[in-house]
């Protein structure tokens, strides 16, 4: 990971305290650019609500630790493109 690589996230105010923080190498009018909305507690912590590269919360200690945990999640939900789905074996209907 380099420096700039964070330069590919941006951090938008939604409230005094509160972001969304997208992924501008996605187009914004996709709502896969989103990738957390954080907020910044009481205890001088940031909260992440993983949106599109991940499931859950995480508290950070830093804004910088923050986004280099989101960095490395985007790094592993990379698509692969459309898969062909997995066939759904036929079973001939149960006679009665």
């Amino acid at each position: 990971m380099q420096e700039d690589d964070i330069h590919q996230l941006l951090l938008t105010p939604l409230a005094d305290r509160c972001w969304r923080l997208c992924d501008r190498s996605v187009s914004g009018s996709d709502a896969g650019s989103v990738v957390a909305y954080v907020e910044l507690l009481d205890d001088g912590a940031y909260e992440a609500v993983w949106v599109s590269a991940g499931i859950g919360t995480a508290r950070f200690a830093t804004l910088e630790s923050l986004l280099r945990a989101a960095l490395l999640l985007l790094e592993r939900s990379v698509s692969y493109g459309p898969l062909k789905p997995s066939p759904i074996p036929h079973r001939p209907p149960a006679h009665a």
